[in-house]
């Protein structure tokens, strides 16, 4: 597992505090100072994103466009943590949960504000607060205003500055960022610029049009409503004697407002009292000229609409209301949140880590957001069921194995932690831990791991199953001698008149004779052997007599072979085999193999931890390592006898009904899953002569086994695998190796080519 790359390093610099200044309510005088320095331009003018703030909070599109991407795209998040002690790990995280973004609704609040502040100004911005104490770690988050970084190149490399309010000493104004705890993501940018470039940045000018509309269609409303407009038509009083002409007009001025007034009143009210001597009409509003107007109206909308590239139909709009285009405008709607929840992940999982680095825990974070809901979720149910059935497809045609199947279909593993497969020593070994945010207590939660059981091959199937047999056996055995090697260990003798290293081997040998005697008379009391024939026999019947896939066209021919006196001869020699391994206890107890890394362990343990000397959490620890020794090699040793034994099966049975079929030659096939070896690719392809093949297979089955240097070499064992690439197929099938397993756990197989 990579670490995060300041793991076992020193420390990344950084200082107490925040680097970024809080923004002042003040305008940025000091923008004009920019010229003193080296600053990079925007592609654009940056009062835009002052624009764009105050679009956020007023205009009805963009404040809808937000809260959008608000609610659809915060689905909630999951962290996987790989560490020696999760449970610290997620007392930590919790803690800095609790203390950061505090104003804005802590952590679930600070992804909400960058699904906001992401579409609006174009790019993630934003802080992590270390504590007074580096070693503390983080305390808080700051939101750090798009609109107040600029960018320098400092040695060749753009660099964020903050530009401020305040002139302290000679910075002018600006500020520069650590990029060790400040980020700054853009979402898009410019080529050869580190300005972000804000999506609803081409909605202004729509925008603007927007506005001057709504302000006419405001002022109409006004003069004539939505259904027209009143006419009254007043008889004009004479002039009164002596009345100027100034005092004349100022009284006819007066007495019309003065009707409009108590017009409007009492038309609001539903009510209009008049003399005769007035004349009221209604004017009604040109029907046509309104549709222009909505028309004109749509047409800037979705301009504005596709500027802010959220669909109409999710606003509300019926422009294009099929439940197609619903389905594409939702589809594609994920995937743009998808790209901005990506930001919001680097910059949780970049904080997380160095908080964890700083309080000096070893550990791997990473951030997961839940899937969103769908829109059609039969459709959705039925596209999934053909992934698995595609991804099973490639299982089992060996292009994959299950673990990979697994991962493709989303989850972490196939068949969950095989005993003796991964180390537990240092912070590697730590299997990753799954915590999920708990949006109503807003803290992490462990949660279930995610193991999917996938349907296997039938050979792999039979595998598992043998192994699973003798391991629930062979257990209680291997604790018994375990027992009886421990007891042998604590009542050991230790001359001081000898060398350490002398004792050291006497120790070793005295233990694992106590060990391996004591597990082969605990096994010869068990029915090992009987669940070893039941499985062995089956399997023979299997690909002796049931399995016709590998033979192609051959027909039943005349033999020079025995058949019956092979079969039998074969169905012993397997028995033998796993007789001399299971039945004798030898998989654990053949001194010549296993064995001897077990007396060079117990030496190294004797050396190394002073067993001579009586400490109780010395040996305590040795009785522990030595259990967990025996548990792992055994997992080991019994999944390589076991897939070795059941390839050996296969192969045999496969070159007699070939030979039995009369084909003349068959082709090695590839392995049923991956990985597969050098040795197999070199071998894969190769075709042999069956009759040869079945021959010496038959002089094998007839000597019989007794020992291990009674079965067929193993290929990688005699050659060179560039020396196997270069051999051709009759200088193979010549020295013997032409038919599997070629090395211990082979998979490979044949067909009639």
């Amino acid at each position: 597992m990579k670490w995060w790359p300041f793991a076992k390093q020193s420390l990344p610099e950084v200082r107490p505090g925040r680097e970024s200044v809080p923004e002042e309510t003040i305008n940025g005088v000091l923008e004009s100072l920019a010229g003193f320095y080296n600053f990079g331009s925007a592609p654009f003018d940056l009062r835009a994103l002052e624009v764009l703030e105050l679009l956020g909070m007023f205009n009805p599109d963009v404040s809808q466009a937000l809260s959008i991407w608000v609610n659809l795209g915060n689905t909630g998040h999951e962290l996987e943590v790989e560490a020696r002690n999760a449970q610290a790990v997620l007392d930590r995280l919790n803690e800095l949960a609790a203390s950061v973004y505090q104003t804005g609704g802590g952590v679930d609040g600070l992804v909400n504000h960058f699904l906001r502040q992401i579409p609006l100004m174009g790019a993630l911005s934003a802080e992590w607060v270390v504590a007074d104490r580096v070693q503390d770690g983080l305390v808080d988050c700051v939101v750090v205003p798009v609109k107040r970084i600029r960018w320098q190149r400092v040695d060749g490399a753009w660099t964020p500055f903050q530009l401020t309010n305040t002139i302290i000493g000679g910075n002018m104004g600006y500020v520069r960022l650590n990029p060790v705890t400040y980020s700054c993501m853009p979402l898009i940018t410019n080529d050869g610029s580190p300005y972000p470039i804000p999506p609803f940045l081409a909605a202004i000018k729509n925008l603007e049009v927007q506005l001057d509309a709504t302000k006419n269609l405001s002022s109409i409303i006004r003069k004539m409503g939505l259904l027209g407009f009143i006419d009254v038509s007043l008889d004009i009083p004479d002039k009164k004697p002596a009345e100027s002409d100034e005092a004349y007009l100022t009284r006819l001025t007066n007495r019309l407002q003065a009707y409009a007034k108590s017009y409007q009143k009492g038309v609001a009210q539903g009510v209009s009292v008049h003399y005769k001597d007035q004349e009221i009409k209604h004017n009604a509003t040109n029907a046509g000229a309104a549709a222009g107007a909505s028309t004109v109206w749509q047409m800037n909308e979705e301009q504005i609409f596709s500027a802010l590239d959220i669909p109409p139909s999710m606003c509300g709009r019926s422009y294009s209301s099929t439940e197609t285009y619903a389905a594409v405008d939702f589809e594609r709607m994920g995937t743009k949140l998808a790209n901005g929840r990506r930001m919001i992940k680097r910059f949780l999982e970049k904080g997380y880590s160095l908080d964890l680095l700083l309080r000096g825990i070893d550990a791997r974070v990473s951030v997961q957001f839940n899937h969103g809901s769908t829109f059609r979720d039969k459709e959705k149910a039925e596209k999934e069921g053909l992934d698995i059935k595609n991804v099973l497809t490639k299982r089992d045609a060996g292009i994959i194995d299950t673990d990979v199947a697994a991962q493709e279909l989303g989850y972490e593993k196939a068949t969950g932690y095989r005993p003796g497969g991964a180390s537990t020593v240092g912070v590697e070994s730590g299997e990753a831990k799954r915590f999920g945010f708990n949006r109503i207590t807003g803290r992490y939660e462990f949660k279930p791991e995610r193991i999917v059981l996938l349907e296997q091959p039938a050979d792999d199937r039979a595998d598992q199953s043998y192994q699973a047999a003798l391991e629930s056996v062979l257990a209680d055995c291997e604790a018994t001698a375990v027992s009886a090697a421990i007891v042998k260990a604590m009542s050991f003798r230790h001359d001081q008149k000898k060398l350490t290293e002398q004792l050291a081997q006497e120790f070793a040998q005295a233990v694992y004779q106590s060990f391996a005697g004591t597990l082969r008379a605990a096994i010869a009391a068990t029915s090992v052997m009987r669940i070893a024939k039941r499985f062995t026999t089956a399997e023979w019947n299997r690909y002796r007599y049931e399995d016709k896939n590998h033979l192609g066209a051959g027909a039943p021919a005349s033999l020079k072979l025995d058949m019956t006196l092979v079969d039998k001869n074969a169905l012993r020699y397997i028995t033998n085999v796993e007789d001399f391994y299971f039945g004798r206890g030898n998989y654990l107890a053949n001194d010549e193999t296993t064995g001897k890394s077990f007396i060079t362990w117990l030496q190294d343990e004797y050396i190394t931890k002073g067993l001579n000397i009586r400490d109780e959490a010395t040996w305590n620890e040795f009785k522990a390592n030595f259990a967990k020794l025996v548990e792992q090699t055994s997992y080991q040793k019994i999944e390589q006898i076991v897939s070795t034994t059941m390839g050996r099966i296969q192969n045999m049975g496969q070159t007699l009904s070939l030979y039995e079929a009369d084909v003349k030659r068959y082709r090695i096939v590839g392995p049923s899953t991956y990985p597969i070896c050098d040795y197999c690719k070199a071998m894969l392809g190769r075709t042999f002569d069956v009759k040869v093949a079945a021959e010496r297979l038959a002089k094998v089955m007839d000597k019989g086994f007794e020992k291990p240097d009674d079965l067929p070499p193993f290929l990688s064992s005699k050659y060179p695998v560039e020396r196997v690439q270069e051999m051709t197929d009759e200088e193979l099938q010549a020295a013997g190796f032409e038919t599997p397993p070629f090395h211990p756990k082979c998979r490979h197989r044949k067909a009639a080519a």
